[in-house]
C-alpha cells in the first residue's frame, strides 16, 4: 500500500519496477478499430447535432473560400492538439517531448514515466483546453468562421479518439503503475511481485 502512494512521475524507471505491457494503438488491430470507431461516431453525432439542432453554420463565403480556409485550419489545430501533449508533459515532468510525423499521424512522446494521473492529464489536456477554447470561438466569431470552427470542435473530439482509448487503458492499471508513452507504443511498467 505505501508503494502505491508514493509513486511518482520519474525520468529513471525505479529498479523494483519491470515492463508489464505494452500497446501499440496504431498496429493493435482491435484497439485500431476501436479509435477508428470512436472518431466515426463523434463525427457522426457533430454532424446530426447540427442538422438536429439547426445550428448557425451559414457562411457567406463560396466553397473555394470555404474548404481551404477549414482544411488549414483542421492542420494547424492538429498541430496545436500534439504541441498541447507536449506542452503539458514539459509542465508536468521537466523532460523535453519528441515530435514524430507518421502519416496521416503526428504523435507525441516523452521518455518519463508517468503515474496513472499524470499520463490521464497529458492525454486529455488538448480535448479539454482546445474544447473550451473552440466552443468559445463558435459562439463568438463573426458568422462566416462558424461553420470551420464547428469543423475544428467536432475534430478535437474526434480527433481524440486515441487519447480516450488511452485513458481508459491507462486507468485499468493498477495504481502502483508507471506509464511511458514514447509516441509509438504505450509501456507500462509495474513492481516486481
Amino acid at each position: 500500500m505505501g508503494a502505491e502512494r508514493s509513486v511518482q512521475d520519474t525520468t529513471e524507471l525505479p529498479v523494483t519496477y519491470t515492463e508489464h505491457l505494452t500497446v501499440d494503438l496504431k498496429k493493435d488491430k482491435k484497439l485500431t478499430f476501436v479509435v477508428q470507431g470512436i472518431f466515426v461516431l463523434v463525427a457522426l453525432i457533430a454532424v446530426a447535432a447540427g442538422l438536429l439542432l439547426r445550428l448557425p453554420l451559414e457562411t457567406g463565403w463560396s466553397p473555394v473560400v470555404t474548404i481551404p480556409v477549414t482544411l488549414a485550419a483542421c492542420l494547424v489545430y492538429m498541430a496545436l492538439h500534439e504541441a498541447t501533449h507536449g506542452i503539458t508533459l514539459q509542465l508536468l515532468t521537466k523532460v523535453r517531448p519528441s515530435y514524430k510525423v507518421r502519416f496521416p499521424f503526428l504523435t507525441t512522446g516523452n521518455r518519463a514515466y508517468l503515474t496513472r494521473r499524470t499520463a490521464v492529464i497529458v492525454a486529455l489536456a488538448p480535448v479539454v483546453f482546445w474544447g473550451i477554447v473552440l466552443l468559445a470561438s463558435l459562439l463568438t466569431l463573426p458568422d462566416d468562421y462558424r461553420m470551420t470552427a464547428y469543423i475544428v470542435l467536432a475534430l478535437n473530439f474526434a480527433g481524440s479518439a486515441g487519447d480516450f482509448v488511452e485513458v481508459f487503458l491507462v486507468s485499468k492499471q493498477p495504481r502502483a503503475a508507471l506509464i511511458q508513452d514514447d509516441g509509438n507504443k504505450l509501456h507500462v511498467f509495474l513492481p516486481r511481485e
